[in-house]
């Protein structure tokens, strides 16, 4: 199909919401490109494909086909070969006798239509179709199960040293099947917990997120951005065709032969989109609570709190903290056959088999106040709330630990004594905190000295011990660890992570400070006092164990104010 008269179409396409200068834009890209007048008007974005297919088909009086609608048996899609069908961007859907009716963006185009006669001996009954849908269901038809294990992905790559030269030579179906393979396995490979691909002005560059801190996986000449980007977005079953507003999909695939979920979200940027693949691996899920990084005497408060008959126990840290892991293993622990537990969570990051997990849909109001209230009528014994947001939400969690039930929830504050100090400014009474509260958990991930090349690090010298929080007396015995930089570690000196805690539990004495609502450093005095061990301290006792370095420690942490130095007897 090739440029439209102008008597005959521009005016419904103005209609539906194009320009002339569009118009005249997509009659060059036809030209320069080499591509159909659809295809030229989908790249533009102005309308959603079905609207501009319909216009289309309604103006040249040809049959209209919406491949999202169709699912197309594997027999008839055989009957194209793959190189025939992705060189001449054509699917079959049906076949009648000896007719094969055929989805194509350009129907008129009698070349194609005599290449496909000739290789498949049928009579071809064209239909028309968005290219951009025939773009996705020619990566889908074609590629089978989405097992990347199986991909050849040295067709792509090869080895460090050549790996821009080799990745910028093709980007056809087996250069980007194999280059998607590449990425994913690294990051299985490698332990990332996130994905980036970024879009430069002449460059795409790939990030792992790894024990918290993005490394640079490779960079890749700018033609492979948006075949990249465009499969990344096929196979998270999003819009390929929307590049103006950020998505959000799940994804499953199975690496090694594990099935794997991924949460990926697109976002526009001033060269391109930008993907972000989290990973939301169940098989890494730690539930065993002595494994999460709590000190003896920590752990044990947690479990005494969350196994009380009513109450709120509330985990809190910054984003990435493993707030949620937590959370997970609390409910893990409490999972029995005599209780009714159900969450709200926004997502549903991983299934627990014998939870009701339920999925918060702002789109249509359905938050988590809401979810709270439908929860108090479905005889809960346990309620997780994924975040308290706001104070309908906390007010509801409060009136829900009164009434005989377990709470946990999560909010974003920097320790456990400001977590009080933050209900109470969102307008939860104080006595309410003060009958409700159990327990607060602050946390951090912190970055582990790597054990491959760990070594003694010389630019710690006592007085740095003493300033960092430990007593005169027992600084000298500390060997401060570092790690050198090592293959294991990709030469960063650190391998895995493992979390610090703060432990409030609300005893006679931080309930009488709350109370009377003091200020937050003597809130945070108090709960020293009544046996909270502080973050600064936790990371110091996992320095003295030689797990973390002095570095992690002053990075992770805050000083403590008037606080006690750590000492031997800890």
């Amino acid at each position: 199909m090739g440029a439209p008269a102008r008597d005959v179409t521009v005016e419904k396409l103005i209609a539906i919401g194009f320009t002339e200068e569009d118009l005249v834009r997509a009659n060059q890209a036809v030209a320069s490109q080499k591509i159909s007048f659809l295809h030229a008007l989908e790249n533009l974005g102005r309308v959603g494909s079905r609207l501009l297919v319909e216009t289309l088909g309604a103006v040249y009086g040809c049959p209209v086909v919406h491949l999202e609608d169709r699912d197309v048996p594997q027999n008839i899609l055989d009957l194209v070969p793959k190189d025939a069908a992705s060189k001449l961007r054509a699917i079959p859907i049906e076949r009648s006798a000896n007719n094969l009716i055929v989805a194509m963006g350009n129907p008129n185009n009698q070349e194609v239509l005599k290449a496909l006669q000739r290789r498949t001996n049928f009579f071809i009954r064209p239909v028309l179709a968005s290219e951009h849908r025939i773009g996705e269901m020619l990566q889908k038809a074609y590629t089978g199960n989405l097992d990347v294990s199986k991909l050849k992905i040295e067709e792509a790559v090869s080895d460090d040293s050549n790996r821009m030269e080799i990745l910028g030579q093709t980007t056809d179906d087996n250069g980007i099947h194999s280059l998607a393979s590449y990425i994913l396995q690294q990051c299985m490979v490698q332990g990332a917990s996130d994905i980036h691909v970024e879009a430069y002005e002449s460059e795409l560059r790939v990030r792992l997120r790894i024990d918290g801190a993005l490394r640079e996986l490779t960079k890749l000449k700018i033609g492979w951005k948006e075949p990249l980007i465009t499969k990344l977005k096929i196979m998270a079953k999003m819009d390929i065709a929307e590049k103006r507003l950020p998505q959000d999909k799940n994804m499953n695939l199975l690496i090694g032969g594990r099935p794997i979920d991924f949460r990926v979200s697109s976002m526009p940027t001033a060269f391109g989109e930008k993907m972000v693949l989290r990973i939301l691996d169940k098989g890494s899920l730690q539930t065993d609570m002595t494994k999460l990084g709590f000190e003896p005497d920590d752990l044990l408060k947690f479990k005494e709190s969350i196994s009380q008959a009513n109450g709120m126990v509330l985990v809190t840290g910054p984003t990435g903290s493993g707030k949620t892991v937590t959370l997970y293993s609390a409910l893990a622990e409490l999972n029995k056959i005599t209780d009714n537990i159900v969450t709200a969570e926004d997502p549903v990051e991983f299934t627990l088999h014998g939870i009701n997990q339920v999925p918060i849909r702002n789109e249509i109001e359905f938050t988590f106040a809401k979810a709270l209230k439908a929860f108090l009528r479905q005889d809960p014994d346990v309620i997780m709330v994924g975040e308290i947001r706001d104070f309908e939400t906390a007010e509801i969690a409060m009136k829900a630990a009164l009434t005989g039930h377990m709470v946990l929830s999560t909010l974003h504050t920097n320790s456990a004594p400001e977590t009080i100090t933050r209900l109470l400014n969102m307008g939860v009474e104080p006595f309410n905190v003060v009958s409700a509260l159990t327990c607060v958990v602050a946390q951090r991930l912190i970055r582990k000295v790597c054990t491959k090349c760990a070594a003694r690090d010389p630019d710690v010298t006592t007085e740095v011990l003493i300033d960092l929080g430990f007593s005169p007396e027992y600084a000298d015995q500390i060997v401060p660890m570092k790690g050198k930089g090592c293959p294991a570690c990709n030469n960063s000196g650190e391998k895995g992570r493992t979390a610090i805690h703060e432990v409030l539990v609300m005893t006679d004495g931080v309930k009488n400070a709350v109370a009377n609502k003091l200020p937050p450093m003597e809130l945070k005095s108090v709960c020293m006092a009544s046996g909270m061990r502080t973050l600064r301290q936790a990371a110091l006792m996992k320095m003295a164990q030689g797990i973390i370095s002095a570095k992690e420690v002053v990075s992770m942490t805050m000083p403590d104010d008037d606080r006690p130095t750590v000492d031997e007897s800890e």
